[in-house]
């Protein structure tokens, strides 16, 4: 086995590794805290390989066409950010609102921190990219009321205090987050599909190449035309459909590991509960923010925008109603509502992302703005206002 070829596995490899020692070390640690050592070790695992769960995903999307290839993207990502919230959740001494951090991070993460850097790093040699402007407003519309339902309303209704809500409310914010988001596949994968298509067809081969993740030995598979097309059809799809499959539970067989330590690393750091949520969306988006980051570079704001927005409304159209399932079959009860301030700033967001992406067009000074919105975000994580306890 070359080198190449090896370093394609090594995710695997340590993954698999990582869960034989874990099962040795828990027999002999009794009930020892585990240290920073290994919560740093489990995530940087972790990460890798969510990083080839996306390969995967990437490649058998593109095998199987519409709208599966959708779906298991999707999907992907979702299971990977459930995972480690339903082990952060049953993990010792964890909080009520990690489910919520996770998609507030999630959403911050997306909508300034990455959109930012990909504003700028497609704006260093041009001075403005040009996307499709149904696509952007497409996402906005539904990113908004899936947004104000699931995390602001719950902080507003008297049914339950604080931001709890009855199990009837829960009820209703998963159901209208799923009936929302399985209306806009239907549009996105049938008559509505040329929304979302790139600005310029001939780029297409270069951009779907240009993802960030795709292993040299796999990109053949990824093209339409010549050999490259015959290669695609000689390497079987059970490969790599199997490998999507695999990582993804190697990811979830971790996430255990990582929920337990994740508490022991916040109280050994003094770092504030929050820092959990934003650590599960940087496991969840790494790939997928790598991606976008790389097809704005290669002036494919298109494809940039279906990344960063679609994940921004997976978030929110099936992490919420699968955290609300999850909840209720684990006999928890979790908070979905934010605090004042965190309210303010999600509301600011959608504010600059109606102005940014209603018109076709994106330049850096736009991802500057974005970008200063994610630095007050992190800074409110360090700083809460009184405001923000009730």
């Amino acid at each position: 086995m070359n080198w190449t070829r090896l370093r394609h596995h090594l995710p695997l490899l340590l993954g698999l590794g990582t869960i034989v020692l874990n099962v040795v070390v828990s027999r002999g640690a009794g009930g020892a805290q585990p240290s920073l050592v290994t919560f740093i070790w489990l995530f940087a695992v972790i990460l890798g390989c969510a990083y080839s769960a996306s390969h995967y995903a990437d490649v058998v999307a593109h095998r199987l066409g519409e709208p599966i290839g959708t779906l298991i993207l999707t999907l992907s990502v979702v299971v990977i950010e459930v995972s480690i919230v339903a082990a952060m959740m049953l993990g010792g001494g964890s909080e009520p609102t990690v489910a919520r951090d996770t998609m507030f991070s999630t959403l911050m993460i997306i909508m300034n921190g990455l959109v930012g850097m990909a504003l700028l790093a497609g704006g260093i040699d041009r001075r403005e990219q040009f996307f499709n402007l149904q696509s952007s407003a497409s996402y906005i519309t539904l990113i908004i009321p899936l947004a104000l339902i699931a995390l602001v309303m719950p902080r507003l209704t008297e049914s339950e205090p604080g931001g709890f809500m009855t199990p009837r409310m829960e009820l209703f914010v998963a159901t209208a987050s799923v009936m929302m988001y399985g209306a806009f596949l239907w549009m996105q994968t049938s008559r509505y599909r040329s929304f979302f298509a790139h600005e310029s067809a001939e780029l297409d081969a270069e951009q779907i190449n240009d993802i960030g993740r795709i292993h040299p030995d796999s990109q053949q598979t990824l093209h339409s035309g010549g050999a490259n097309h015959q290669v695609a059809l000689i390497k079987p799809l059970w490969r790599d459909v199997t490998g999507l499959v695999v990582m993804l539970v190697v990811v979830v067989v971790l996430a255990e590991s990582l929920g337990k330590s994740t508490s022991g690393f916040l109280k050994q750091t003094g770092l504030p509960p929050a820092i959990a949520g934003v650590l599960v969306a940087c496991l969840a988006l790494g790939p997928e923010g790598l991606a976008a980051i790389k097809a704005a570079r290669r002036n494919s704001m298109q494809r940039t925008m279906n990344i960063l927005l679609g994940s921004a409304l997976s978030t929110i159209g099936l992490t919420v109603p699968a955290v609300l399932i999850l909840a209720r079959i684990l006999g928890q009860h979790i908070e979905l509502g934010l605090p004042l301030p965190e309210i303010a700033l999600l509301i600011g967001t959608l504010l600059v992302s109606i102005v940014n992406f209603t018109h076709g067009r994106a330049n850096p000074m736009q991802g500057v703005v974005h970008l200063a919105l994610f630095v007050t975000y992190i800074a409110l994580l360090f700083d809460v206002p009184v405001l923000a306890v009730s």
